[in-house]
């Protein structure tokens, strides 16, 4: 797309820039004023995205050239055999990463560039995964002293801050949620400034310059994370970046705002996970049942969950309290506790459309309830059915018919999507590498179901 096609698309979209209180509001070059909690916890998950350690790019060996990111390496115990043996068999599809942001080879100027924590966690779950191929330079592929395989799917990740979610992984106000969940690993710097030029896809440069280079082969995709609001709007997917050469996996997307081929669900990160153990994993396989039916603690919302709170608990085994309340009626018991004795968690919408606890919901190993209307759920349906694998989905017009509808579904029925819901937590929501495979499965089952369309024909 060229930047005059570019300023048409920001023309058509410059209210979204009358609303600055929407995007970060002061510079920060570090944490704001965080409770001794809230630190530990934002220093925990910045160790564990990391690895707990920085490797110097020249100490790192020759089979990753183009991880020019200081702060981000590959797991050791990932088997790439065919990157090191030529006769080996080639992957079908390779995963790349661009370079002209935090993965510049100037890290100087890599290390200006904002990121957040969860983007630090997908960006990691990429590298790690089996077809990263870190021997491939985006800039050899911009300027064609390196020649794609014809016979190989490219997958292109952008190496820019699109995906920066102020609650994740502190669940606070905006306000200050940037700054706390802002990646600092290596000396990274945060602000405004550095932060804001992909803040939103559809004022993103970098974006329209790596889609120019996509569309010169048949056989890449451009991957772009989208965690703002409520998702690009309809006319941005439907008219105006219309291809099928760029997925775009978002957080909170109505089905009214994407395009159903190629376009796909981000799951929410993992706010609250829930552990379980060995014992509860069994009871779960073996059909074992739980004393409570459904579900929810949290706090009052406009729509879904303001009509659960309201007068929908039995004070029994329908549970649907606001954190106040459930404090002062189960005061020796958690939630997280609550859920794992739970068969179903109300997973509703807040003030988007995603909402944290249906990953929550899931840890615990029972079945998520969405009151969400037009939600695109995580991933995309060539990969996962949801209605008829696993959650249970009830239009928001239906809320108060939530209890009656649970009960209404045999112990069969709930046994088998329990199980499924626990086997897809642990394949493709329990970390950043399951999550990005199954956002690469998702595109390979949907590029094999064309080729089997085309063949048909």
């Amino acid at each position: 797309m060229t930047r005059f096609r570019r300023s048409q698309v920001l023309a058509a979209y410059c209210f979204l820039l009358l609303s600055p209180l929407l995007l970060i509001g002061t510079h920060r070059s570090g944490l704001t004023s965080l409770s001794t909690e809230q630190e530990t916890k934002a220093k925990g998950f910045r160790d564990l995205a990391s690895g707990g350690y920085l490797i110097r790019k020249e100490n790192r060996p020759p089979a990753f050239p183009f991880i020019n990111d200081v702060t981000i390496f590959p797991t050791r115990n990932v088997s790439r055999p065919w990157q090191f043996n030529s006769s080996a068999p080639q992957p079908p599809y390779k995963l790349i990463l661009t370079d002209f942001g935090w993965n510049h080879f100037n890290q100087s100027r890599g290390l200006t560039f904002g990121r957040s924590l969860r983007s630090r966690e997908l960006v990691h779950g990429m590298v790690d995964h089996p077809y990263f191929d870190a021997t491939i330079g985006w800039s050899q592929i911009v300027d064609g002293t390196y020649i794609l395989d014809l016979n190989t799917r490219y997958y292109i990740f952008m190496d820019v801050e699109t995906c920066f979610e102020s609650n994740y992984p502190i669940y606070m106000d905006p306000a200050d949620g940037f700054a706390a969940n802002a990646d600092l690993v290596g000396g990274r710097t945060f602000s405004k400034a550095n932060a804001e030029p992909c803040y939103s896809i559809l004022d993103c440069d970098y974006l329209y310059e790596t889609l120019e280079t996509v569309h010169k082969h048949p056989n890449v995709m451009l991957v772009a994370y989208y965690c703002r609001g409520w998702g690009p709007t309809a006319k941005f997917r439907k008219e105006l970046v219309t291809t099928n050469q760029l997925s775009i996996v978002a957080a909170s997307m109505s089905t009214d705002e994407f395009n159903p081929h190629v376009d796909q669900g981000l799951p929410p990160g993992r706010l609250n996970a829930v552990e379980l153990g060995a014992s509860e994993i069994e009871a779960i396989n073996s059909c074992g049942d739980r004393p409570y039916l459904v579900t929810f603690v949290g706090e009052f919302r406009a729509g879904p969950r303001e009509a659960l709170l309201y007068n929908m608990s039995n004070g029994h085994d329908a549970i649907f309290l606001s954190t106040r309340d459930f404090h002062n009626q189960f005061p020796s018991i958690t939630y997280s506790e609550m859920l794992k004795k739970s068969v179903y968690g109300a997973a509703p919408r807040g003030d988007n459309l995603f909402s944290y606890r249906f990953t929550e919901v899931l840890s615990a190993g029972a079945i998520p309830v969405v009151h969400s209307d037009g939600w695109v759920l995580p991933f995309h349906d060539a990969l996962i059915k949801w209605s008829e694998t696993c959650a249970i989905i009830i239009p928001e017009a239906k809320v108060h018919e939530t209890e009656h509808i649970l009960r209404g579904i045999t112990k069969e029925e709930r046994c088998r999507r329990q199980r499924n819901c626990l086997d897809l937590y642990q394949k493709y929501f329990s970390s950043p590498q399951g999550t990005v495979r199954g956002i690469i499965d998702a595109l390979e089952f949907i590029q094999k179901r064309d080729e089997l369309l085309v063949k048909q024909q």
